[in-house]
């Protein structure tokens, strides 16, 4: 176990350099950067530019600003807002924001969780039936609708149609307003949800199936076993190996998707901060949300693999991975 936490730990910090030095490098690239978006046309000046240039340290070469930023993230600094919140640390602008986005994906993922498993189960021991098939087209259409179609539809019906003022977004703090705050942050939830209760409840029912097939649980059917007692001990333990990965895989995606649900529903998340960094070419801010998301993903992903054991008895971690 010690060598395969040590193997994985040196993957992630791999994955974490790759990944800022990409997007370090793209952003320089991009057309544009926060010296444009802090002088305005009309006070456009060379020496202004220069001087602003060399304050925020643009003058260097970009290895030595890489060198740099990456030496700060090390001590545990991520810099300050340039453009956005002029001055403010980054660090103490990403944690105000990770926690709406931490709070949005909890529940979306419980949504999903509540609704996939049930209806994976039912799909799986109603093969071929009404329900099967119900569901699996259910399951097909959360797939297919796009984020931003199924966010706007839900905008129209309860904001606009039904005139109800949760349903055009915003943000209210659990501590001031507890049911306000479930009904603000529920249809972004459902939204970030809809998908991944898809995927998962889609997984589930071809995991189950695979176990329901195999040749002891065929035995112990034949023997009289409880089917409960089947279901829970043999059948779901087995079918949920695959499942787990499906899950971790969804909580790192619901990253992704909150820049456009959160936008959609104006909450102050990290994905709503991600679009306001790119538009104000806030290098700082855009640089670091990257580098927190990508780190959210390496952990969620360790978390996965370290369940894998506890699950199914037969796996072991070694020398070689597993």
């Amino acid at each position: 176990m010690r060598a395969y936490l040590v193997k994985r730990a040196t993957f992630g910090v791999l994955t974490l350099f790759i990944a800022s030095l990409l997007i370090f490098s793209l952003l320089r690239v991009v057309p544009g950067g926060p010296v444009d978006a802090l002088i305005e046309e009309e006070w456009d000046d060379p020496v202004l530019r220069a001087q602003l240039r060399h304050e925020l340290g643009l003058d260097l070469p970009l290895h030595l600003q890489y060198a740099r930023w990456l030496g700060n993230i090390l001590h545990g600094d991520l810099g300050v807002s340039i453009v956005l919140y002029q001055g403010e640390p980054v660090g103490k602008i990403l944690l105000a924001r990770l926690a709406v986005t931490a709070q949005l994906a909890l529940l979306s993922l419980s949504i999903a969780l509540l609704v996939s498993f049930p209806a994976g189960i039912v799909s799986a021991l109603w093969r071929d039936r009404l329900p099967d098939h119900l569901l699996r087209l259910l399951a097909l259409g959360g797939v297919s609708t796009p984020n931003f179609f199924l966010g706007i539809a839900l905008i129209v019906v309860f904001g606009v149609g039904l005139r109800r003022g949760w349903g055009v977004g915003g943000y209210i703090p659990f501590g001031e307003d507890p049911w306000g705050w479930l009904l603000h942050l529920l249809l972004p939830a459902v939204v970030l949800g809809t998908d991944h209760a898809a995927t998962i409840s889609r997984m589930l029912r071809a995991s189950m199936l695979e176990a329901l097939g195999r040749g002891h649980v065929l035995t112990a059917k034949a023997m009289g076993l409880p089917r409960g007692d089947l279901l829970i001990r043999d059948v779901l333990r087995t079918a949920m190996v695959p499942v787990v990965t499906v899950i971790g895989n969804s909580a790192g995606a619901l990253l992704d998707g909150a820049v456009i649900t959160e936008v959609l529903f104006r909450l102050p998340g990290l994905g709503s901060l991600l679009v306001q960094g790119v538009y104000a070419r806030d290098l700082p801010v855009v640089q670091a949300v990257v580098v927190v998301a990508v780190g959210i993903r390496v952990a969620v992903n360790l978390v996965v693999d370290l369940t894998y054991g506890f699950l199914d008895p037969r796996i072991r971690y070694g020398g070689n991975g597993r």
